[in-house]
């Protein structure tokens, strides 16, 4: 993106006030993070990143970016990005979380297949870093990461925003009514809203979503398979009763045992599996059990359950769905205590009846169609809990079938994946998803870093981009201080250009620059911009590698691009005979083509407009180019070219260049819907 936004959006005096607020917070924030950091160690890891500093890998650039908050989030977008590998598997995948439970939950399940980075602060500078430097095509909002400042920032840049699995309690939308002139700009931004129940669609609608920008496409979770049954799974002994409380609080976990000695006296064969909603109330709950007197085994020191141990602490992460596929009977939590409530999905999947609170409103669809489908019951307190379980004991064939019908709720509602991908094409252009950019090797060594597009390139290590002159054909260049070099690579020929300095600096400092950051280096951004065009159809030549040397902040740099076949630049062409005004309006085409991606040519001059054979039109040299917002800037950057052809015909005998060709090129520039180019 070049650091700059592409749409001049001035913010209104709310969003400042907003901006103002964010950046008072931004210390305590960080400071919150670091005393949170103390239990949870994970909050302390990269801070950096939480201001946007972040290092993604380069082949991320200009992929998906997924926005989730916690585990809940993950478990949810879980098969959305299994669909996404499946369907558009060269989209680069990154996902952002809040938490470091968040971040665990995606590296049990993807590992480094997918990319995971911390969510920035709500500020301009932490925002525009994060997305300056990953470049997304499209933002994903998982059921409500509704943060103002990023989606300003992806206004500015023209990135799609899409918000999936949405999910919203009259409550929350209360308090987006409270502040319309902060969130009515994001309602009307959301490009496509996929909705994950009626009332949250209803809404969404009453704040401003269009209806033609929305679809109920049913709970993402519904989808999530289980996982598979392991070797290493835990398992309970076998013929007992099991009751798995999930995602509990500490007010819960009073109530349940409270209740238990009685329920135990009456049951001595039955066994409680406990599991906090958070890892790091693991010992606190472990401690409360001990002063209560309770005997219990911590999974965690792989104790377990005997005949004097009928309470089993499970204080591990990601063994949830284990326990609940164990269970006779399951309690969801966060809904005795007044925290909203837990998903009840997992458990449902597994077959299991489920009990839970009163406290529903972060799923009260979920929870009411629950009770109507007779697949789970709600209770008040855990001596209620108990007292159904003791029911529901007594009455085995009504417990089974309350779990069948758990079972049948959760397939009826599946499809939810297919329908949401159904709708991204209809509400983004087709290059979005059929054309992705091309992966990319990255190495670094002895304080060189280099980008490679192909495997064998970067087999060849260093030694690709340290070519002399007797390895391949010296090219002139317009500037007569570019470093170019032909290279026979096989299967196609490059082109290897080493970047040098021109003027009166190039006297003292002819070919380092300044910068610490590889990908923000002169060869590395003109390869990701490159790459960035080719993923969109335009003219320019393939990006094979770019490097950077130097271990402090001072390089140099050198790119390596694919060569274009029976090319030669348009000052050659005019150098021999005139250019006939369909080739002309071709390469208006391409310029024209650029311009509407907002794209800036530096550099533009009849040296680096390209014919081939075929006749095509190509751009090259791209370096201190980027893109740029508004359109003023356009008619200048013709006029560059233009100077450049009256320049070279006033210095060059018989080039054949005339005034009069000029207009073909503006008619080929204010043509519409260009032909998408030949690949070289």
């Amino acid at each position: 993106m070049g650091r700059r936004a592409l749409a001049l959006i001035r913010p209104s005096p709310m969003h400042r006030a907003y901006r103002l607020l964010l950046r008072l917070l931004t210390l305590p924030l960080l400071a919150w993070l670091w005393w949170r950091g103390r239990r949870e160690p994970g909050y302390r890891q990269r801070l950096a990143e939480r201001l946007g500093w972040v290092d993604p890998a380069p082949s991320s650039m200009d992929g998906i970016l997924i926005q989730a908050a916690s585990v809940g989030e993950i478990q949810a977008a879980r098969p959305l990005i299994q669909a996404l590998q499946a369907s558009w598997p060269l989209h680069a995948l990154t996902v952002t979380t809040q938490t470091p439970t968040g971040a665990a939950t995606l590296r049990e399940h993807w590992g480094d297949a997918v990319q995971h980075l911390y969510a920035p602060l709500d500020t301009p500078g932490a925002c525009a870093r994060l997305l300056d430097r990953l470049q997304p095509r499209l933002l994903v909002l998982v059921e409500r990461e509704l943060w103002p400042e990023m989606m300003l920032q992806c206004r500015q840049r023209d990135i799609p925003v899409f918000l999936v699995n949405a999910r919203l309690s009259e409550r929350s939308a209360r308090g987006y009514r409270r502040w319309p002139s902060l969130m009515q700009p994001v309602w009307s931004q959301l490009a496509l809203v996929c909705a994950a129940d009626a009332p949250t669609y209803a809404r969404l609608q009453q704040l401003g979503v269009a209806a033609e920008r929305m679809q109920e496409t049913g709970n993402l979770k519904f989808d999530t398979p289980p996982p598979p049954i392991g070797d290493s799974e835990p398992v309970l002994p076998a013929g007992h009763p099991v009751i798995v409380a999930g995602s509990t609080h500490e007010q819960e976990e009073a109530q349940l045992l409270d209740a238990w000695p009685a329920f135990a006296q009456r049951h001595p064969q039955a066994m409680l599996v406990l599991v906090p909603r958070h890892p790091q109330r693991f010992d606190a709950v472990a401690n409360t059990l001990t002063q209560r007197g309770i005997a219990h085994a911590r999974r965690s020191r792989a104790e377990w359950p005997d005949e004097t141990r009928r309470v089993l602490l499970g204080d591990t992460m990601g063994e949830l769905t284990s326990w609940y596929r164990q269970a006779t009977v399951c309690f969801i939590g966060g809904t005795l205590q007044p925290v909203g409530g837990h998903n009840a999905l997992e458990a449902m999947a597994e077959g299991k009846p489920v009990l839970f609170g009163p406290h529903t409103r972060n799923f009260e669809t979920l929870y009411t169609q629950i009770r109507e489908a007779g697949a789970g019951r709600q209770v008040r307190s855990g001596a209620e809990l108990f007292d159904t379980v003791d029911h529901w004991l007594a009455e085995d064939a009504a417990m089974k079938d309350t779990g069948r019908r758990a079972l049948a709720y959760v397939l009826s509602q599946r499809g939810a994946v297919e329908r949401t991908l159904a709708a991204w094409p209809l509400h983004l252009p087709t290059a979005y998803l059929d054309q992705a950019p091309e992966p990319v090797i990255r190495h670094a060594e002895q304080g060189q870093v280099a980008w490679y597009a192909r495997e064998d390139l970067a087999g060849r290590g260093p030694a690709v981009f340290e070519s002399g002159p007797e390895a391949g054909e010296p090219l002139a260049t317009g500037s007569g201080r570019g470093q170019a070099l032909r290279l026979t690579l096989g299967p196609a020929d490059g082109v290897l250009r080493h970047y040098r300095r021109g003027g009166l600096i190039a006297r003292f400092n002819p070919d380092r620059y300044w910068g610490w950051r590889a990908a923000e280096s002169r060869a590395m951004a003109e390869y990701a911009l490159l790459r960035w065009m080719r993923a969109r159809g335009l003219p320019v030549p393939r990006p094979l590698a770019a490097r950077r040397c130097g271990k402090g902040p001072r390089y140099t740099a050198d790119i390596l691009v694919e060569w274009i076949p029976g090319s030669r630049n348009l000052a050659q062409h005019l150098d021999s005979g005139d250019v006939a005004e369909a080739d002309w309006i071709r390469l208006g085409e391409a310029i024209r083509r650029m311009h509407d991606l907002q794209v800036f040519h530096s550099d533009l001059n009849c040296h680096n407009l390209l014919l081939d054979s075929n006749r095509q039109a190509w751009i090259i040299d791209f370096d201190k180019c980027d893109r740029r917002s508004g359109h003023d800037w356009k008619a200048a950057n013709l006029e560059r070219l233009h100077r450049s052809l009256r320049k070279e015909a006033g210095r060059r005998p018989g080039f054949h260049w005339k005034e009069s060709v000029w207009g073909g090129l503006i008619q080929g520039y204010g043509r519409t819907a260009p032909q998408k180019p030949r690949s070289p």
